[in-house]
C-alpha cells in the first residue's frame, strides 16, 4: 500500500455517534463508517468504545482505500474554548498594509498563547475587517488603509486532553494533523448542513480564505492569509 496525498480523513466524536470518514474531494466520499452511540453510556464504556470502533475501521478503510492512513483530522464536542479578541492599529503617516496585518495577528495569537498556556490553538479566524470604520468580512489582496481594526476568534483546547486524544489514536500509527471543534464548525456554517464532517472537508479543500493557518503546510493553492503568515510559524 502506498500513501495518496489527495486523500483526507476525518474521525468524528459526536455527541450521539462516531464516524469514520475519507474523501478523495470535497464532493467525493470514498469511505464511511459509522455508530450510534446511546444516551446512558459511562464514560469509561465510551472511551472503550471509540477505540474499538476507531481500530477496527482504520484499517478497514486502508483496506478500502488501498492505502496507509499516517494522518486524520478530529472532530469533537470536547471542552473547547471560544475567545473572541480585536486588535487595532492607526497608522502614523504611512499606510497601513499587509506586512502590519501580519504583525497584528502574530502579536494577538502570541496574547492568546501567553495568557492560555495550558491551552493550544486549534482555530484561528479573521470574523471581520474594518478598515477606516468600514467593516469587511473580506479583504482585498493589495489593501491600504490608515486605520485596521481586526475582530478573531480563537478556538483553544487543554492541551491534557490533546494529549489524550493523540496517545489514543497514535498506538495506531496515526497522528492528528487538526482538531476542529464540532460545536464551532455547525455555527460557521449557519445552519447550511448539520453534516458536520462535510463542513470540516469543505474547509479541508476549498479554503477558508479568513483562516489563519497555524501549521505549516505546502499546498499547490495557499490562501492570502496562509501565504504570508507562514513566515511567522
Amino acid at each position: 500500500m502506498s500513501s495518496k496525498s489527495n486523500l483526507k480523513t476525518f474521525f468524528y466524536i459526536g455527541l450521539d455517534k462516531l464516524s469514520l470518514l475519507v474523501f478523495e474531494d470535497v464532493d467525493k466520499k470514498i469511505f464511511e463508517k459509522e455508530l450510534l452511540i446511546t444516551k446512558d453510556i459511562e464514560r469509561q464504556d465510551l472511551d472503550i468504545l471509540i477505540d474499538n470502533f476507531f481500530g477496527e475501521n482504520i484499517m478497514k478503510a486502508e483496506k478500502k482505500i488501498n492505502s496507509f492512513i499516517n494522518e486524520i483530522d478530529l472532530i469533537t464536542f470536547s471542552h473547547f474554548l471560544l475567545i473572541e479578541a480585536s486588535i487595532k492599529k492607526k497608522g502614523t503617516g504611512n499606510k497601513i498594509g499587509k506586512r502590519d496585518l501580519n504583525h497584528m495577528l502574530f502579536e494577538l495569537k502570541q496574547q492568546i498563547k501567553e495568557n492560555n498556556i495550558d491551552k493550544t490553538i486549534t482555530h484561528m479566524r479573521i470574523k471581520s475587517f474594518l478598515l477606516d470604520k468600514k467593516k469587511y468580512l473580506t479583504l482585498e489582496d493589495n489593501f491600504e488603509c490608515s486605520e485596521l481594526c481586526l475582530q478573531i476568534d480563537f478556538v483553544c483546547l487543554p492541551n491534557k486532553i490533546i494529549l489524550d486524544l493523540s496517545k489514543k489514536i497514535k498506538k495506531y500509527h496515526v497522528n492528528i494533523d487538526k482538531i476542529f471543534s464540532a460545536k464551532y464548525l455547525k455555527e460557521y456554517q449557519n445552519g447550511d448542513t448539520n453534516n458536520v464532517p462535510l463542513i470540516a472537508a469543505r474547509l479541508k479543500y476549498d479554503r477558508d480564505e479568513n483562516e489563519v493557518h497555524l501549521i505549516k503546510k505546502i499546498t499547490e493553492n495557499k490562501g492570502f492569509f496562509e501565504r504570508f503568515f507562514r513566515l511567522f510559524n
